[in-house]
């Protein structure tokens, strides 16, 4: 709609408070608002109900089609409004600044809330020009976001099977894998850490994902939880494999982690992974509208620490159960609610949350074991599905 057209806005009722946005698609409270995928900065913002955006010529008529928005302005249009409001010499296009000023005019808007990501620079001049604009901290914009709807669910649970995909990648390539001198080779070649994630990238792709950040990390690397891993695979030594892969379709993410080794365990490798199995199982029959995270997770702990785990947080070689049992998962990998210890936030049905209870100890290598699951009346459900098959010969 040209910006001509709806200077009755000028006249009409005020709107005391638009949630506003200058971000692309990466931001994902920009994502989740505008369900449009923008390769660029753009506008956005509500007024008296509605969802409105400020697009770019080019993209002018695909975010009509695509997009989420009430109502499309088109770029050039405001940008001739607010010259004239501002008396700007011919030729001069106005600042961003500008455009907002214009646009909290057009549309009676007394203030504007913009979330922790919104450019520092432009928040800065919109206060020193007598913009009012608050940033939102606590339960962010939009709030609504924690609680996933049914298409939210089924894009976690593809993002998901993407995840699972990689796996069967990993469990066949380790089954086919030869070990020579401890060192385990596939192929013809030694099989690495970088190698592998490799071939899981390339399975999520296949199932329309991207995994760049993927983790596969052996031995005494995996204590360092978020190590991706390097170098040759050995036999004989706990491979920790967590894959979360964001789809290329609607920027939802997956997030699963499951353990192997090739070869023969030791007793204490199987009473570790028994252990962090336990601790998985217990945590999901926890979990059910009502209970905090802060409840789950510190289950989870008494559970590690009763059968003989030590815990150690707070030092620069922690050891034991030492992150957070889970997170909330959905355009971001991780988001709110967190399953910390002692976190307060009750769990609602519509949450996707994962759970992820993890034991690390130099010498012995590490396991962690991970799912996804929906929050549901009275309980949990999977949306996540791989083997749990950890031993492989």
């Amino acid at each position: 709609m040209a910006i001509d057209n709806i200077t009755s806005h000028e006249s009409g009722r005020q709107s005391a408070s638009s949630i506003l946005f200058h971000a692309d698609a990466s931001d994902p409270d920009m994502r989740y608002f505008s369900q449009f995928n923008a390769f660029d900065p753009y506008l956005a913002f509500t007024a008296n109900g509605s969802k409105i955006g400020v697009a770019p010529h080019h993209e002018y008529g695909r975010m009509v089609s695509e997009s989420a928005f009430d109502e499309v302005l088109c770029l050039p249009e405001v940008q001739k409004g607010a010259a004239r409001r501002f008396k700007l010499r011919p030729g001069t296009k106005p600042s961003a600044c500008q455009l907002l000023r214009h646009l909290k005019k057009l549309y009676g808007i007394q203030e504007f809330r913009v979330g922790s990501r919104f450019p520092a620079g432009l928040f800065h001049e919109m206060r020193s020009t007598g913009v009012k604009v608050t940033v939102e901290n606590n339960g962010g914009l939009l709030p609504e976001r924690e609680c996933k709807s049914a298409d939210e669910v089924a894009a976690l649970r593809k993002a998901n099977g993407a995840s699972a995909a990689g796996f069967r990648v990993v469990a066949k390539t380790l089954a086919e894998s030869k070990v020579r001198r401890g060192v385990l080779h596939h192929d013809g070649r030694v099989l690495t850490s970088e190698r592998l994630r490799e071939m899981i990238h390339h399975a999520c792709l296949d199932a329309g994902a991207s995994a760049l950040h993927t983790i596969a990390s052996s031995g005494d690397q995996v204590v360092d939880n978020h190590c991706a891993g390097y170098g040759p695979i050995r036999a004989g030594e706990l491979i920790i494999v967590d894959i979360f892969p964001q789809r290329i379709e609607d920027g939802y993410w997956g997030d699963m982690t499951r353990t192997y080794l090739k070869g023969k365990a030791s007793d204490a490798q199987r009473r570790l992974v028994r252990t962090v199995r336990k601790a998985h199982k217990l945590a999901i029959e926890m979990i059910k509208p009502g209970v905090t995270g802060g409840k789950v997770h510190d289950a989870v702990q008494a559970f590690f620490d009763s059968e003989g785990y030590e815990s150690e947080r707070e030092s620069k070689s922690p050891k034991g159960f030492f992150h957070a049992l889970g997170h909330g998962v959905g355009l971001e990998v991780h988001e709110e609610p967190f399953m910390r210890s002692k976190a307060p936030c009750k769990l609602r049905k519509g949450m996707v949350v994962t759970v992820e209870p993890g034991l690390y100890y130099h010498g012995l290598g590490g396991c962690r074991i991970e799912d996804m699951v929906h929050v549901v009346p009275g309980g949990c459900e999977l949306i996540s599905r791989a083997p749990y098959k950890w031993e492989i010969p």
